[in-house]
């Protein structure tokens, strides 16, 4: 654990005050601008090419924002001139925004679903389709620049250490638990509500937990993998906070507080990550707040209920 504060507090020291100042204004001002105005309902609205145009405007912006005040506050310009920097950029774009606005899938589970059955499979098998989304083009990057290199942008059990992820998982135990009593929260957590009124086989439900899960590992491949790993060779750790600003902005829509956390979980999930070339301990992390928040959104909206009657 000291290793690891270590290689935070290191990170957080070697950035100018100035920068962390205009990054921290320009998040401030892009939560203000989605959560008070409803940019991504608005995004959403739209469909289609112009739904999926304007997320990879959003992503381009903060990532973007993130690398150019990096380049003006450290007069480093010099890996904008590299294509292979500005191509794979421009890629993790265009990839995430495919994800998250294609929705053809649905389609193809209604095609292979019994009657009564459909809307039930599409909540289920939904996060598979978008875990491929993200795990194939990356693979395919990988295999066309990196293979030689290093293993596919971190999924490497060297330098990993499970009881630390352990360790940190028990340290969010109690700001899930204060979470658990918001609101907002409740609102939106636990996930699996969406398919308590289609009564579903308890099988389908575990089986969507699972898959809601797995859907972090292509998270963490992509953020704390690709976005760091596969950008060492360009900005080194200076990956990480445009990593961050891009993390946060595939949070709005999700409960504000969740979002805020985003920024500054990513930010030492991809100082973890550099300095451990593995992004398991990630998974771990992630996976394991993502189903500790199932379990306080379930607890918490059953003690909300008792309470209402």
């Amino acid at each position: 654990m000291k290793v690891i504060i270590h290689q935070i507090t290191s990170f957080v020291s070697a950035q100018k005050p100035g920068h962390w100042l205009l990054i921290l204004i320009f998040c401030s001002c892009s939560v203000y601008i989605n959560y008070g105005l409803g940019l991504q309902t608005y995004f959403n609205r739209l469909g289609g090419t112009k739904e999926y145009l304007s997320y990879v405007m959003l992503y381009a912006i903060h990532s973007l924002f993130a690398f150019l005040s990096y380049s003006f506050f450290y007069n480093n310009f010099k890996f904008w001139k590299q294509i292979g920097f500005v191509v794979l950029l421009f890629l993790s774009f265009l990839i995430f925004a495919f994800r998250a606005t294609f929705y053809q899938q649905y389609d193809l589970i209604e095609t292979l679903s019994v009657e009564g059955q459909i809307r039930i499979n599409q909540f289920v098998f939904n996060d598979v389709f978008r875990l491929l989304y993200l795990f194939v083009p990356i693979t395919i990057i990988w295999f066309v620049m990196d293979r030689k290199d290093r293993p596919l942008y971190g999924l490497t059990f060297k330098n990993h250490k499970p009881k630390l992820y352990f360790k940190l998982l028990l340290i969010m135990l109690p700001l899930i638990a204060l979470a658990s009593c918001l609101s907002d929260f409740l609102a939106y957590y636990p996930r699996v509500h969406v398919l308590i009124p289609l009564s579903p086989p308890n099988w389908k439900l575990w089986l969507y937990e699972i898959f809601y899960g797995m859907d972090f590992i292509s998270i963490e491949l992509f953020f704390r993998g690709f976005l760091i790993i596969g950008f060492v060779r360009y900005v080194g750790i200076n990956s990480v906070l445009p990593m961050a600003c891009f993390y946060l902005s595939i949070h709005f829509g999700k409960p504000f507080g969740e979002a805020i956390s985003s920024f500054f979980g990513g930010i030492i999930l991809g100082v973890i990550s550099f300095h451990s070339g593995s992004i398991f301990g990630g998974i771990m992390v992630h996976a394991g707040i993502a189903w500790l928040m199932e379990i306080g959104g379930t607890i918490g909206n059953f003690f909300k209920t008792q309470w209402l009657e």
